[in-house]
């Protein structure tokens, strides 16, 4: 385990930090802020009512103490691969192997869902993207 900690600090070292304040923080809101919440926002409110303002003030909370318990490990364990390596460290490889492929599998899905949502939001102002015409014979 100690060999592993020592090959994991010398890749750390060769890794260039070439991203500042402003890029991370736009890539982070890229991130977090895409399609989803629009969809959500409209199957909430259509199920829940008005009382859906309360699910997404809890969430934001429960979201938001995640973020605390993250920006923690990070100054506790200043590691790259961070998703992948707290999980790694605290229940084993096993833990890490399956955290890095649902990371991976979350980020591929990501522009095939954005792409569905373009097109669905495009459907709402430009009707010929929905509209099939048939030739008659």
């Amino acid at each position: 385990m100690a060999e592993e900690e020592v090959i994991a600090e010398k890749s750390d070292r060769k890794l260039k930090m070439s991203l500042n304040t402003w890029d991370l923080l736009f890539l982070s809101l890229g991130g977090i802020i895409g399609s989803g919440w629009l969809f959500a926002a409209y199957a909430a409110s259509s199920i829940a009512g008005p009382a859906a303002i309360l699910s997404w003030i809890i969430g934001g909370i429960i979201v938001l103490i995640i973020a605390l318990n993250y920006a923690e490990l990070g100054a506790m364990i200043p590691r790259s691969g961070a998703i992948v390596r707290y999980g790694q460290y605290s229940h084993g490889n096993l833990a890490g192997y399956f955290m890095a492929w649902a990371y991976f599998l979350s980020a591929v899905s990501v522009p095939a869902i954005e792409a569905e949502a373009v097109v669905e939001y495009a459907t709402l102002t430009y009707h010929t993207f929905t509209t099939v015409q048939f030739c008659s014979l």
